[in-house]
């Protein structure tokens, strides 16, 4: 992957202010009372990290990216109750009628009172955050993009790989900065011309993985916060555990490929 000139850095900061225009126009779609809210949110927070990997990439990652991570967090709680729903289903763990039936009622339930719309001034509030995100970058000198986009990516590279080798040790902040950084490797990458910034398909899966892994992670700290601790189902804790272990395995080996492959590449 060669380094990034002047015209790469304009069609990124182009593509970019596009994105910022979609955001719009996702959030002023919440207002309308047909469609589902739950699958609009997942729209908008997954356009959201493309953002914040595309702002990084500009070296906006402490004012324009923070702008949109707060559109995300204000709205997690619809999108956040769907996704450990589909994590359960995927555990696919049944060895406690009682329990089981307990812990899929209850995330269900939270489902449905997740599903509800945004009042308008909420709406407007995120606009406010899009419109603050797409200003600092409007403002940056044109002169000045190429050398910004470069240094960024390399940043995002270091950050990257840095994060990848900590995973070894396998604890729980390693992974999810292991996924924080891959997040935005990939979200700077997909504002960037593809013929000639095209992500590796293994960064992809592994995305995927960590996603996974994660994702198992929160519906663990949630069924604790609930009273579904190891003492009341241990069968299901060794299941988590395992299913989690799996997958952190499989992390570590992809991203030691991907390391591998990326020390072997000249520029990188």
């Amino acid at each position: 992957m060669r380094d990034p000139g002047e015209k790469e850095a304009k069609f990124a900061r182009q593509q970019l202010l596009a994105g910022c225009d979609a955001m719009e126009r996702l959030l002023h779609g919440l207002l309308d009372s047909k469609g589902r809210i739950a699958e609009e949110v997942h729209a908008i927070r997954k356009l959201g990290k493309s953002l914040r990997g595309g702002f990084s990439l500009f070296r906006l990652g402490k004012s324009s990216a923070k702008e949109i991570q707060a559109i995300g967090r204000l709205l997690s709680s619809p999108r956040d109750a769907v996704s450990r729903l589909s994590t359960w289903h995927k555990l696919g763990w049944n060895d406690d009628d009682s329990a089981a039936a307990a812990i899929g009622a209850l995330l269900v339930q939270q489902t449905h009172s997740a599903a509800r719309r945004p009042p308008p001034a909420t709406i407007a509030w995120s606009v406010e955050r899009v419109a603050a995100a797409r200003k600092n970058l409007q403002e940056l000198p044109e002169e000045s993009l190429a050398e910004r986009v470069e240094i960024g990516l390399k940043k995002l590279r270091k950050q990257l790989s840095k994060r990848f080798k900590k995973i070894e040790r396998s604890g729980e902040e390693d992974f999810h900065n292991a996924r924080k950084a891959l997040k935005a490797y990939l979200g700077a990458l997909g504002f960037m011309p593809e013929e000639s910034f095209a992500p590796d398909p293994e960064m992809t899966e592994l995305a995927d993985v960590l996603g996974d892994e994660n994702d198992l992670g929160t519906l663990s700290a949630w069924l604790e916060a609930r009273g579904f601790t190891e003492n009341f189902v241990p069968v299901l804790w060794e299941k988590l555990t395992k299913s989690r272990g799996k997958l952190r395995k499989e992390a570590i080996g992809d991203a030691r490929r991907v390391i591998s492959k990326g020390e072997q590449r000249p520029g990188s």
